[in-house]
C-alpha cells in the first residue's frame, strides 16, 4: 500500500518544528525524504548546501569499492591489505585483511596519538603512523568502531586503481547516479580520507541512498558488485557505539533498513519497506585547526532523533 505523502509531509512538519523549538537539533542543515523515487520533503534549514558529511564518508567509500568488485578489480577480502600497500608489511597491520577493515574488526588502538584529529594534523606519514597502532585485539574478534582502517583502505584502493580512489568514485559511481561534483580531500600522501572530510549536498546522498534502495542498480543494471552489496547492507557483527546498531561494510545496518551516520548529524536511512530514503545533515560550525573547534552545544542531538519519533512509525505502518 502506498504512503499518502501528506502524511509524510505532516511528520516532517513535526521534525522541523522540534528542531526550530529545541536548541540541541539547532545545527541541523538539511531534511530529505523519498519515497518511490519522488522527493516528498526537501528543505534546508542553515548552513552551506553542500556540507562535509563526516564519516558518511566511510559508506561512499564502500559504496566505490561495490564498483571496486563489479569491476573485478578489488583482492578477495580475506587477502591482507598489505598485499597491494606494500608500507603495511613492516607493521602491526601486516596481517589486517580487507574484510578486518571494512568490518572495523581490526582490533588496533584508535585513540591518543591515532585518534583521527591527531592523525590529520600530522605532517606526512598518516597510512604508515595508522598502520603502526598497537594492536589491542586479534584482528577479527571485536568489532570496534574506528577510523584509521577506512583509511588505510582508500589508500590501499587508490594503489590498486594507480589513481586516488575518489577520482575513481566520480566517475563511476557518483556520475550514474546524478552527482556531477566532488570535493574529497586528501592526506599529505595524497590518499583521499577515508575516513571522513568527503563534503556532498543532501540530494547527493539521496542519490546514494536510491542506489542503495534499488540494490545497487541504475536502470535495472548493477553499477555495484551484487555479493559485495548484499555483504555490505547485511550485519557481520553486532556493532556498537556510536550508532548503537548492527554493522556491515563499513555502514550500518539495522535490519531492515540500511544506514550511513558521520558526526553532527548527517545521517542516511535507507527504509526498503517504505521505498524510502531519508537524510538528515547539520552545521555544527566546524573548523579543522589544528585544533579542531565547532559551535556545538555541549547537549546536542542529531535529528535522526526526530526521525525516528515522528517519520519511521509512519514509514512502517
Amino acid at each position: 500500500m502506498a504512503i499518502d505523502s501528506r502524511v509524510i509531509r505532516e511528520a516532517a512538519q513535526l521534525i522541523l518544528n522540534e528542531v526550530a523549538a529545541d536548541h540541541r537539533y539547532g545545527h541541523t542543515s538539511h531534511l530529505q525524504v523519498r519515497v518511490a523515487g519522488e522527493t516528498i520533503v526537501d528543505e534546508h534549514l542553515r548552513g552551506p548546501m553542500i556540507n562535509n558529511v563526516f564519516s558518511i564518508t566511510k559508506s561512499v567509500l564502500a559504496s566505490a569499492l561495490g564498483v571496486l568488485a563489479a569491476d573485478d578489480l578489488l583482492p578477495p577480502l580475506d587477502t591482507p591489505v598489505a598485499d597491494v600497500l606494500p608500507v603495511l608489511r613492516e607493521t602491526p597491520a601486516r596481517s589486517h585483511t580487507w574484510r578486518h577493515l571494512l568490518t572495523m574488526t581490526r582490533g588496533a588502538r584508535d585513540d591518543g596519538p591515532w585518534e583521527i584529529d591527531a592523525v590529520s594534523a600530522r605532517p606526512s606519514g598518516h597510512v604508515v603512523h595508522i598502520a603502526n597502532a598497537p594492536q589491542l585485539h586479534p584482528p577479527g574478534t571485536r568489532f570496534g568502531y574506528e577510523n584509521g582502517g577506512a583509511h588505510l583502505v582508500s589508500a590501499a584502493a587508490s594503489e590498486i586503481l594507480g589513481e586516488p580512489v575518489s577520482d575513481y568514485a566520480a566517475g563511476r559511481l557518483l556520475a550514474p547516479i546524478g552527482v556531477s561534483s566532488l570535493d574529497w580531500p586528501t592526506d599529505p600522501e595524497g590518499y583521499p580520507t577515508g575516513s571522513h572530510g568527503l563534503r556532498l549536498s543532501a540530494d547527493a546522498l539521496g542519490a546514494l541512498g536510491q542506489l542503495w534502495l534499488d540494490h545497487g542498480r541504475v536502470a535495472g543494471r548493477p553499477l555495484l558488485d551484487p555479493p559485495f552489496f548484499a555483504e555490505m547492507t547485511r550485519p557481520q557483527s553486532a556493532g556498537g557505539p556510536p550508532e548503537g546498531v548492527p554493522y556491515g561494510y563499513l555502514t550500518w545496518t539495522p535490519t531492515p533498513m540500511i544506514l550511513a551516520g558521520g558526526w553532527a548529524g548527517q545521517h542516511l536511512l535507507v527504509v526498503p519497506a517504505a521505498a524510502a530514503v531519508v537524510v538528515t545533515t547539520g552545521d555544527p560550525g566546524y573548523e579543522a585547526g589544528p585544533p579542531p573547534s565547532d559551535q556545538l552545544p555541549g547537549d546536542w542531538r542529531p535529528a535522526l532523533d526526530l526521525v525516528r519519533r515522528h517519520l519511521l512509525p509512519v514509514l512502517q505502518l
